[in-house]
């Protein structure tokens, strides 16, 4: 059914979907969840380890200042175990990139989960038998 705009905006009508449209749920299989899944856990873990590097690179230029000004053996100990921290979450960062590509080749192919139910073989009963590996006794059935 079409509308005409005129008249719409005449009594001021808002467009709606029907009911039976709006409640419609998407149907996702077991295949498609745990893509999604996988991916909002990659999103999480990049955001979580970028905020952490991001907040450790402040707090280690206030760490190199403060042993500047203190010029206390500890706080250099300090600084130097927090570059070591931020080194590794960055190299934890790079590794979760790693993973997710390996993830993504291990994932089979489309191509590979075709079932292929309507196959013909144009041949002999023993061709047949021999391509399934089993052994021609030489026992045949008369018709």
């Amino acid at each position: 059914m079409k509308k005409i705009p005129e008249l719409d905006t005449l009594f001021d009508l808002k467009s709606a979907e029907p009911e039976h449209m709006a409640s419609v749920p998407t149907i996702v299989n077991d295949t498609q969840r745990r893509n999604i899944d996988q991916e909002d856990d990659y999103l999480l873990a990049r955001s979580t380890l970028r905020n952490l590097i991001h907040k450790s690179e402040d707090t280690l230029d206030q760490m190199i200042e403060l042993a500047k000004n203190s010029e206390h053996p500890r706080t250099y100990e300090v600084a130097g175990q927090l570059i070591k921290t931020v080194s590794d979450v960055a190299k934890d960062l790079m590794d979760l990139q790693k993973k997710v590509k390996d993830l993504k080749k291990d994932e089979p192919d489309s191509v590979k989960n075709i079932t292929n139910n309507n196959v013909v073989f144009a041949g002999s009963t023993a061709e047949l038998m021999k391509m399934l590996g089993k052994k021609d006794d030489g026992k045949t059935i008369d018709q």
